[in-house]
């Protein structure tokens, strides 16, 4: 049994993984302790014709940030593995979206609706251009919604403030993803921080999580 940074990959229930791209921070995902109880509050996310309103667990297709004017695809990307730039240090990770315009639901981990925390990854980039450029600027209540190929719409809502600063040569963002709100659903991976030319990455990593609405 492979143990990484003190975290037991035996642990029951429990999935570890790392953003790619050089980030190499672990964390585990696991399920929301009320079971996945959603807000009762409504958000403005509209429903275009034919779209319905998601009742359970989706294979996200497009997610859509509109204070951000983000309406991307959402490509399904597996677990791989890399070698963090900043350590040197042999990985497991998601696999990144393959384009700045995309980005990429993790499709070994939870299913965003399933009760359990689900993750979406995006670019960014300092000279703009990417789908997550701005998602640090995103605020507690913003509009969130992922639709699936059938056009079931899952609305959510962003709790609290954008998590930054997280350092990529760290457990920072292990540790944050460990101790995600409790009523999260989805979180929402970027990078940031200083762009370090030796690594060929950026320094630190951003988290936005989402709660669903219904």
């Amino acid at each position: 049994m492979r143990f990484v940074r003190g975290i037991d990959l035996r642990a029951a229930g429990a999935v570890l993984i790392a953003l790619a791209a050089g980030v190499g921070m672990l964390f585990v995902v696991a399920a929301r302790p009320d079971g996945g109880a959603a807000s009762s509050e409504e958000p403005a996310v509209a429903l275009a014709a034919g779209e319905v309103l998601a009742t359970g667990p989706i294979q996200p297709a497009r997610l859509s940030i509109p204070t951000l004017g983000v309406d991307a695809p959402v490509e399904s990307r597996g677990t791989m593995q890399y070698e963090n730039p900043f350590t040197g240090e042999q990985v497991i990770g998601y696999g990144v979206p393959e384009s700045m315009a995309t980005t990429s639901w993790w499709s070994d981990g939870p299913q965003p609706g399933s009760g359990e925390m689900a993750v979406i990854l995006g670019h960014q980039q300092a000279g703009g251009g990417a789908v997550f450029d701005r998602l640090h600027t995103l605020e507690d209540g913003d509009e969130v919604a992922l639709r699936d190929g059938s056009g079931a719409v899952l609305r959510l809502r962003v709790l609290g403030s954008p998590v930054t600063g997280l350092d990529k040569a760290t457990s920072a963002l292990a540790e944050t993803l460990n101790g995600h709100p409790a009523d999260a659903d989805v979180a929402l991976v970027t990078c940031g921080g200083e762009f370090d030319d030796d690594a060929g990455a950026s320094t630190d990593n951003t988290v936005v999580f989402a709660t669903v609405v219904r």
